[in-house]
């Protein structure tokens, strides 16, 4: 894994000592209302997450897993690449703890994350796609901010924990791909 940095934030992967945090995050009601995660979600799924999900992504190449965070501070928040093979490009997804809200860190990593992602000497996609459920306006504010275009064309329904849900995908094309036609409405 590459291990990337900003101006405040060290982007590397989650550890042994994030578990406590990773759980007490997932508690968060807003994170439960957004990410498709556990419900309840246990201590052990907190462990999972850190000891198998993290490294058998990384290891499959599959998707890659960032914790940012301050130096070598506790966790803020994580941000997923997940590549999707079929469409040559990946999917980001992301969560913060409720105490980092408000600062601009997630933006900050995200930001990074995503330049990194669509470089060609980083991940070298040349698209990446946000989803967000209808409602969350945080996540579409966040994705629209890096650079994610929005098409209310591409609106559909996804399966959340068993319901119907309302969705709507963004793509941000790095700079050798087109960019990605916009609807007339």
């Amino acid at each position: 894994m590459t291990v990337l940095r900003t101006e405040r934030l060290v982007l590397d992967a989650p550890r042994e000592s994030d578990i406590d945090a990773v759980y007490a995050a997932c508690q968060d009601q807003v994170i439960q209302q957004w990410i498709p995660l556990a419900s309840p979600y246990t201590h052990e799924n907190a462990e999972f997450f850190v000891r198998s999900y993290v490294p058998h992504g990384a290891a499959s190449g599959r998707f890659t897993v960032w914790a940012y965070r301050i130096g070598d501070g506790g966790l803020l928040g994580v941000i997923e690449v997940r590549k999707d093979e079929a469409a040559g490009s990946a999917s980001v997804g992301c969560w913060q703890v409720p105490d980092a809200r408000g600062h601009g860190y997630m933006r900050e990593a995200l930001s990074r994350v995503v330049a990194h992602a669509l470089d060609p000497e980083g991940m070298g996609f040349s698209r990446l796609r946000w989803e967000y459920l209808v409602g969350n306006e945080r996540s579409k504010r966040l994705a629209m901010d890096v650079g994610f275009v929005f098409d209310q064309a591409s609106a559909h329904t996804v399966d959340f924990r068993g319901e119907s849900r309302g969705a709507v995908v963004g793509v941000l094309a790095g700079p050798a791909a087109p960019a990605p036609a916009r609807s007339a409405s």
